[in-house]
């Protein structure tokens, strides 16, 4: 079963986004260093679309595991209240995720999002981590006193490297609605990226420990049953 995202991961630490993915302006560095962000402009719209790139100290199989175990994600995730799969969509193998967040000054944002997980990591940790989703407003009925998102599209991309490291891409647009003006919102992608990326360094190098300890414990297990049957 599909275990997704995140998704609320990008508007947690940013305000930055788009009404819709733009195919053709031109990317521009506005951070560089262990985490490379770019930004380029969205046809009609003040607000930018935001590409982001760099290691994450972790293997892939734990950084998948972060990414997509929704229940988890309030665990590691500042300002997240609320983030839970409220329909699975067997037809094309993908979820609808609602997601609630408390933003300090801003108030309070929720989203509905449907995820499709494309790739996935083998269990030996090899192969590639693939997530795309898409914003559902109407999902779900709006709430009062919350702001409800009618744009969050986005995608993760993750490659493993040498060293039990990963290669972590993420792309997304987001209009965070209400009065937040588009300077604010695209001010809020220079600086929130790199928070976003720790926070999943973090929570997977907590996921690599949890699955060690359950090997190990099996391995003991299992040589305690060959033991025992001799």
């Amino acid at each position: 079963m599909i275990r997704p995202l995140a998704l609320a991961l990008a508007l947690v630490t940013l305000l930055g986004a788009g009404v819709c993915l733009a195919e053709e302006q031109e990317w521009h560095t506005v951070v560089s260093g262990p985490v490379t962000v770019k930004n380029r402009a969205i046809p009609g719209s003040p607000i930018k679309e935001v590409w982001a790139e760099g290691e994450v100290n972790a293997p892939l199989i734990d950084v998948q595991d972060a990414l997509m175990n929704v229940q988890r994600l309030k665990s590691f995730m500042p300002y997240m209240q609320d983030a839970r799969i409220i329909k699975e969509q067997p037809e094309d193998q993908s979820v609808f995720i609602y997601t609630l967040i408390d933003l300090p000054v801003v108030g309070k944002r929720d989203y509905v999002t449907q995820v499709w997980q494309p790739q996935a990591a083998k269990p030996d940790g090899t192969g590639t981590f693939e997530a795309k989703w898409v914003a559902r407003p109407k999902h779900l009925p709006e709430r009062s006193g919350v702001v409800r998102l009618q744009v969050n599209d986005g995608m993760w991309l993750a490659t493993p490297r040498e060293g039990g490291k990963t290669w972590l891409v993420h792309k997304f647009a987001v209009d965070p609605g209400g009065w937040i003006p588009a300077f604010a919102a695209n001010m809020g992608n220079e600086k929130g990226v790199g928070d976003t990326y720790k926070n999943v360094e973090r929570e997977a190098q907590k996921r690599m420990k949890e699955r060690l300890a359950a090997e190990a414990l099996a391995r003991q297990q299992g040589t305690g049953v060959a033991a025992g049957g001799k």
